[in-house]
């Protein structure tokens, strides 16, 4: 029986090359891998980030008035509640 790389619970063996006990276990490593390499390339993240805007302006776009409709729909519910 192997043990999870992430929590030390015991996996059972549906395949060899498995790590992990469950789906949280492994986004949290992923999580953690993430969040090392962007500490460890600040300069890399950002200009990955501003291509990727540049590359997808409609999205940014959008994603901006998503994030507005959410603001004022926060600001109408707390209006009407009180």
């Amino acid at each position: 029986m192997k043990t999870c790389q992430q929590c030390g619970n015991a996996i059972a063996f549906e395949s060899r090359a498995r790590k992990y006990c469950s789906e949280d276990c492994r986004r949290r490593v992923k999580y953690e891998k993430d969040r090392a390499w962007l500490r460890a390339n600040p300069g890399k993240s950002v200009e990955y980030a501003r291509k990727w805007r540049e590359a997808n302006p409609e999205a940014v776009l959008q994603a901006g008035r998503d994030s507005y409709k959410r603001k004022c729909m926060r600001k109408f519910e707390e209006e009407n509640i009180q």
